[in-house]
């Protein structure tokens, strides 16, 4: 793995002072020296594009992350504890903040902004990304519904009703929702419904491969829901 943490997002910016340079192998979590793992995802499409600082130091470039971007992989980060906050991209108003956590050695992490259902405030969260219990044998997947405008829904696959009634960033008041499911490796069409209804929001077509880990969401407004699928890598 090369280059700097934001040349990897598909969004303008990198972390400056705290990314370190790269490290050994793409795929390896083996390093000259000790990181850890971040990846930030702006799912909050009321809010405006944001820049991100730790610590209270400017950590992303000029432009900042926009609202629906976010990392394509993790990028590596020097463990520590560090604050996070959202502000207005190249304006001293903050949006949202995450205190000060410990980002520890070889852990992976997902910074999040997102708006509540209903609401426009911006919210932040840490989500710890715990890979321990997915399997090379199968695929494995996690579901995220984040557009406040899609306050219930539920998930099928290849129209099998697979998850149930999940509300807007309910992975974050309930951290299990956070875990991987394991199924099996094919192709898959995704559909979003409208919760215990057969009315379908967003949809997509994607195969999901053997040992891959994916999150699978659904972001935007009313008028411009997609369903989103990232396969970790780093």
């Amino acid at each position: 793995m090369t280059g700097n943490f934001y040349a990897r997002l598909g969004v303008l910016g990198g972390f400056l002072a705290v990314i370190l340079a790269g490290c050994t192998k793409t795929g390896s979590s083996s390093t000259s020296t000790p990181v850890t793992y971040v990846s930030v995802m702006n799912m909050a499409p009321y809010a405006p594009t944001a820049d991100i600082f730790l610590n209270g130091s400017l950590a992303s470039q000029t432009g900042g992350i926009a609202p629906g971007k976010y990392s394509l992989q993790y990028g590596p980060l020097q463990p520590g504890s560090y604050s996070v906050q959202f502000k207005k991209a190249g304006v001293d108003s903050l949006m949202a903040q995450i205190p000060a956590s410990v980002f520890d050695t070889s852990g992976f992490y997902t910074l999040l902004l997102y708006n509540n259902a209903g609401s426009g405030a911006a919210q932040a969260a840490k989500i710890k990304d715990d890979f321990s219990m997915t399997t090379a044998t199968n695929a494995n997947y996690r579901f995220f519904n984040l557009s406040p405008d899609a306050p219930l829904v539920d998930l099928y696959l290849n129209n099998t009703l697979t998850l149930a009634y999940r509300s807007t960033a309910d992975n974050i008041y309930d951290p299990s929702l956070n875990a991987f499911l394991s199924l099996t490796p094919t192709s898959y069409n995704i559909k979003v419904k409208v919760a215990g209804k057969d009315s379908v929001l967003a949809s997509a077509d994607v195969t999901l491969l053997q040992g891959g880990v994916y999150t699978v969401f659904l972001a935007g407004k009313s008028n411009n829901l997609s369903v989103n699928v990232l396969q970790a890598a780093y």
